[in-house]
């Protein structure tokens, strides 16, 4: 991969980093999380410069777009809600702001039945504060249910294939999984082998999960067996796993030393690694260019590079 552009983005207020970001293919735009400023920045990418903040959402970690629905989605950590946006206008247009558990996070998003899941990260110091899974209909902003997790949630996602809602459990070191038709409830867990899953990932044929863990490890998760491995070491602690289907390659966001790791799949090979930014740690891909976007904290960018 190759430097392509640096884009400039706000500083921090008054100082801080940037969160998970995502990409809308139908409005060519980059939307990314930026918690010290309680907002999300909107880059457009045609035009390669920031375009607008998105504001007034209290510490947002996550941040989510389905394009075919035509939503985006925000965990709003300092204020335990998430956002529902409508994305049909030029600008964004908040439709419901639902209340979730302490300290939301992941999140992932069921089409079919256009369900959201939130997962909060809960907070240990606090009584009353676990982890939980909360489960919200977009359609109507309504909270469907919610669910204790078995432990400090990451990342999650749908998987279509199997129905099912996957949630990274950092400790215990486990996969939860929720049925979505049999909401709120966890059915299962999957012990992983290696310390604090964090970013997670699915294959193209459906079969596969990619799990990177703070412990410097990528595993997969076979879901027909429910085996779990390790599969390759990384540079150090991940955070934000994502694949690139085009060219069936899957990225990782390693903040220290700062580094984006690169594997191509079928077989799972190392490709070379791609160094960053100290603290970068959040990533996403822009497919329609075969283009990685990696948020800089220390510079206020995104370095967007070429594969």
């Amino acid at each position: 991969m190759k430097e392509i552009t640096r884009i400039a983005l706000p500083p921090h207020a008054p100082e801080g980093e940037f969160d998970h970001t995502a990409v809308d293919p139908v409005s060519d735009r980059l939307y990314a999380a930026h918690p010290s400023n309680d907002a999300v920045e909107v880059v457009d990418l045609g035009k390669r410069r920031h375009i607008e903040s998105l504001q007034g959402l209290r510490g947002v970690a996550g941040v989510w777009v389905d394009a075919g629905a035509r939503l985006l989605f925000t965990s709003n950590r300092g204020e335990d809600t998430a956002s529902i946006f409508d994305l049909e206008r030029d600008s964004p247009r908040e439709l419901f702001r639902v209340p979730t558990g302490v300290r939301p996070n992941g999140m992932a998003f069921d089409a079919k039945r256009g369900v959201l899941m939130v997962a909060g990260v809960g907070n240990p110091k606090a009584a009353h504060a676990p982890p939980t899974l909360t489960f919200v209909d977009a359609r109507t902003g309504k909270v469907l249910g919610q669910s204790e997790a078995p432990g400090r949630t990451r990342w999650a996602l749908y998987h279509l294939p199997t129905d099912t809602f996957y949630v990274n459990i950092s400790d215990p070191p486990v996969v939860a999984a929720v049925t979505a038709g049999e909401l709120p409830k966890v059915a299962r867990t999957f012990p992983m082998p290696a310390r604090g899953p964090h970013g997670l990932e699915q294959d193209p044929d459906g079969r596969v999960l990619y799990c990177a863990c703070d412990e410097g490890s990528l595993l997969t998760l076979e879901l027909t067996t429910g085996s779990a491995r390790v599969i390759a070491p990384l540079a150090g602690p991940p955070d934000v796993l994502w694949l690139g289907r085009r060219r069936s390659r899957l990225y990782c966001a390693v903040g220290e030393p700062g580094s984006v790791d690169v594997f191509d799949l079928n077989p799972v090979r190392p490709a070379p690694r791609v160094p960053t930014a100290y603290g970068a740690h959040t990533l996403t891909v822009d497919e329609r260019r075969n283009e990685v976007h990696v948020l800089l904290p220390e510079s206020h960018e995104d370095l967007v590079l070429g594969d």
